[in-house]
């Protein structure tokens, strides 16, 4: 009987302590999370996309700002041929919604003032060779790309500097970044990747 009574003692601890672990995310993290949910048209013509039937002009070779919650959403744009589909934002609404199905980069990017360049590895990426320390980088051509930092790395936010960023480790930060595929090679060429 004790056996019992102590297995559900330790059930109903850790029941508590889940609870608990949820509503502190809920009531003191979430708030402070500050990220985008962007519309990106990396395309030459202005676009009207609807998502759940509430319509988003987006000029060309630009993005906007839109509120989406987590979930599942339906989305649409005549003008690049996408018929109604499902749009579903698991797990976060923070990133980029590809309406034109155009190729995105995820890359880790290392923000140091220290010489690792021997360190870094070769990669193809749509046939040209670039460098990674922290990994392969992510080709993708999703209609929804989740933001991995929930702020920190999507298209509208610039890279932050070494000394700006604040990680235990002063000597280094990397940040997971989601770049359209010409601005990524942009940024290989500019950083020497």
């Amino acid at each position: 009987m004790r056996q019992i009574a102590g297995k559900r003692f330790i059930g109903l601890l850790l029941a508590l302590v889940l609870i608990g672990c949820y509503a502190g995310y809920e009531l003191l993290l979430k708030p402070t999370l500050n990220g985008s949910t962007l519309v990106d048209n990396p395309t030459g013509k202005e676009i009207t996309v609807q998502i759940d039937q509430k319509n988003y002009v987006v000029p060309a070779r630009s993005f906007i700002k839109i509120n989406l919650s987590e979930g599942v959403h339906y989305i649409s744009c005549e003008a690049l041929g996408l018929q109604q589909q499902e749009l579903n934002l698991e797990l976060t609404a923070y990133g980029v919604v590809n309406p034109s199905r155009s190729k995105y980069v995820i890359y880790n990017t290392i923000h140091t003032n220290k010489d690792l360049s021997a360190r870094y590895k070769p990669y193809a990426v749509e046939g040209r060779e670039v460098y990674s320390l922290l990994g392969e980088p992510e080709v993708t051509n999703a209609l929804f790309i989740p933001d991995r930092t929930l702020g920190r790395g999507n298209l509208d936010v610039q890279a932050p500097s070494a000394q700006s960023y604040q990680q235990v480790n002063p000597d280094y930060a990397y940040l997971t970044r989601i770049f359209r595929l010409p601005d990524f090679f942009e940024y290989c060429s500019q950083h020497n990747l």
